[in-house]
């Protein structure tokens, strides 16, 4: 290859050449006048097709379970309305969840998999900046209902009573999820352009490369979405949870003191309803701290040592994609997570059989085809109505439920 035929305009008067002909004319001394010595162009590699392979599958199998998830749903939803059965906030949540872990799959997870495919940003400058907004939106999205139902189970747990009519209230929580959502994602529009990268072949990028002119603003914006994404969310679901361990082991101790000598199979299989949903409520606050932990913790934390302490940047680059991906993956899991603990519960012709004919003492609507939170709420209406001193210890918790709700919701 000769200097004439590869040389390249790149401005009015100025041409660029690869780096290895550049070494070549300087090494037998020529005067490289007014040229650049340019790198090649990234190129698919066989690490980046296995990325992209990987992200594909993730994509499949992500895509497949949410849709499942929202498919059953709707069925679910539809059958209670034929019924009219009651229809509990937290399965309107998981079907939010799950919109938005499509959003994730869709825009995070297989636009990173074509996006590795490809290597360079082939779509132009305003798609670049709508992808970049749908990504970090889907992201607060997700995590800001994931908030919500953890604010929910503990209302259910807390406030029993006023728990369906929290469900009737979930739509306009929902609302401002999605709105503080397209807000805290706005920067993404402003930030991120298509820009041409330094390469001997034309080749273009979605960056931020020359919007931020100081370091510490790209630093402010990283730290301002890790509050928001990561903890502030993390210590609301802790706090919740924590909130609801402990309302659930005073209402135990409330059953336990009751006089021994009215415990008849009525009060025996009131209990014990009311001891297996507040277990499940238990289980999958566990379950839902300790994967978001899991699934995001090593991202932000690798993020923030990066940015703030500068390691090597190829080795930064490559480590937060992957630990990125990883993070992402998460909405693989949460179908799972909600589907097993609401959705596809097994049944027992047994256990069916019990609960139908307790159910129907219990009430005499009867609690049968109702999911196990409608059923806590009104066994603890009827405890309520039996006892006289947890009636008043409602009442006061009551009064300070309204502002607390309008105040934690968001």
């Amino acid at each position: 290859m000769d200097m004439e035929s590869s040389l390249r305009e790149v401005a009015p008067g100025v041409f660029a050449l690869p780096e290895e002909l550049c070494e070549r004319f300087n090494a037998s001394g020529e005067n490289l006048t007014n040229v650049r010595c340019l790198e090649h162009a990234p190129y698919l590699t066989s690490e980046a097709a296995t990325r992209a392979v990987v992200l594909a599958v993730m994509a499949v199998v992500s895509f497949i379970g949410n849709l499942m998830t929202i498919i059953s749903i709707a069925g679910t939803r539809a059958g209670r309305r034929r019924k009219n059965q009651t229809w509990s906030a937290v399965y309107a949540l998981i079907l939010h969840l799950s919109i938005s872990d499509l959003l994730v799959t869709v825009f995070c997870i297989a636009g990173e998999a074509l996006w590795s495919y490809t290597v360079e940003w082939r779509a132009g400058n305003l798609s670049c900046k709508v992808f970049k907004f749908l990504e970090m939106f889907s992201l607060y999205l997700s995590t800001f209902i994931l908030v919500l139902i953890g604010l929910d189970r503990f209302v259910a747990v807390r406030y029993p009573i006023r728990a369906i009519s929290t469900a009737k209230r979930c739509s306009r929580f929902v609302a401002v999820a999605w709105l503080l959502s397209i807000i805290l994602s706005i920067p993404q529009l402003i930030i991120f352009h298509e820009g041409k990268g330094p390469f001997y072949e034309e080749f273009y990028q979605c960056v931020t490369y020359g919007f931020y002119t100081e370091p510490w603003q790209e630093q402010l914006y990283t730290t301002f979405s890790f509050v928001c994404m990561f903890m502030l969310p993390l210590l609301i679901l802790i706090a919740s949870y924590v909130s609801t361990i402990v309302t659930i082991s005073k209402s135990d101790k409330i059953f336990q003191n009751e006089n021994v000598n009215s415990a008849r199979k009525y009060d025996v299989n009131r209990r014990r309803l009311i001891h297996k949903a507040k277990v499940k409520s238990l289980r999958i606050s566990l379950v839902i701290v300790v994967t978001f932990i899991i699934w995001w913790t090593p991202y932000y934390t690798m993020m923030i040592i990066f940015m703030f302490l500068n390691p090597d940047k190829h080795l930064s680059e490559e480590l937060q994609k992957g630990i990125f991906f990883f993070g992402m993956s998460n909405s693989l899991v949460n179908p799972v997570i909600y589907g097993a603990f609401h959705l596809w519960r097994p049944k027992k012709a047994g256990s069916l059989r019990e609960g139908s004919s307790t159910n129907t003492r219990l009430s005499r609507g009867g609690t049968r085809g109702r999911d196990e939170e409608t059923t806590f709420v009104l066994l603890e209406q009827q405890q309520l109505s039996r006892n006289p001193s947890s009636r008043l210890l409602s009442r006061s918790r009551n009064d300070s439920y309204q502002p607390a709700v309008r105040n934690q919701a968001i």
